[in-house]
């Protein structure tokens, strides 16, 4: 349990800095590579999704996972429809685009913030729970988590400099709400002592909304038409979103299975 607990804070951090890298990158380099970089998140989390979160949740809880996916799938397809499109579109978060609404508004700003920090929250709570279940469960989701995180706070930081932020006011507001996750890994750490089978839940409900954030926010974004080199950055950073998480999962197997 103390190095379940280790772990899960380290990957915690780990994702916190993630958060942050926007302000160590050019904007030039941002417009350039962010629908790379949207790709890779996109393959990470598919895979994620099915070489590891799904199963460990399917293991834990049984069948019952499924409907615990779907649920959380349903959710925010529901959520979307009624609400509108969440902030996950990266296009319009691209240096250079401008939003549909006054980046000046005083409505873009914070609800962009809260919405951060609810996605956050539910980052450090799927963290902690993949790595409750195990190691590879929690290394995984953290890859796949991370790999979301910088396409999606690139995006957040260079509409936060759009509305006018300075570099430094933009890196202290993101950084705010990335100790948000810190709130979700500390009730999965106490609620799995209070709920029979929390773990479960959790990483179901996580596989269920990374397979929305993969499947129907980032990767149709990558059809979209654009110059050739584009598609063939997009292609390599899906393809090596992929390999990443599969390639963490076996090494973290073939580590703890004692070379088996």
């Amino acid at each position: 349990m103390e190095r379940s607990t280790l772990f899960i804070w380290l990957a915690v951090l780990a994702n916190g800095l993630a958060g942050l890298t926007g302000g160590l990158l050019s904007e030039h380099w941002l417009k350039r590579h962010l629908s790379a970089l949207v790709a890779f998140a996109a393959g990470a989390l598919l895979g994620a999704v099915f070489l590891e979160v799904l199963p460990e949740a399917v293991e834990a809880l049984g069948t019952r996972a499924f409907y615990w996916a779907l649920g959380s799938f349903v959710v925010l397809v529901l959520i979307e429809w009624f609400l509108g499109p969440h902030h996950h579109d990266h296009s319009q978060h691209e240096p250079g685009h401008h939003h549909r609404e006054p980046l000046g508004s005083s409505t873009v700003v914070p609800s962009l913030l809260a919405a951060d920090t609810l996605h956050n929250v539910g980052d450090g709570a799927a963290v902690a729970a993949a790595f409750l279940v195990s190691p590879q469960a929690g290394l995984t989701t953290a890859l796949a988590i991370i790999a979301h995180e910088l396409p999606q706070e690139v995006g957040d930081y260079a509409l936060l400099r759009a509305a006018g932020f300075s570099r430094v006011r933009a890196l202290l507001a993101l950084g705010a709400v990335q100790l948000s996750a810190v709130i979700g890994a500390g009730a999965v750490l106490l609620g799995s002592q209070l709920v029979e089978g929390l773990e479960g839940i959790i990483l179901a409900l996580a596989s269920g909304t990374f397979l929305y954030i993969g499947a129907t926010d980032l990767l149709p974004e990558l059809r979209r038409s654009s110059a050739p080199h584009e598609v063939r950055g997009r292609l390599l950073g899906f393809l090596l979103g992929l390999t990443l998480v599969a390639v963490a999962g076996a090494v973290e197997r073939y580590v703890l299975g004692g070379h088996a």
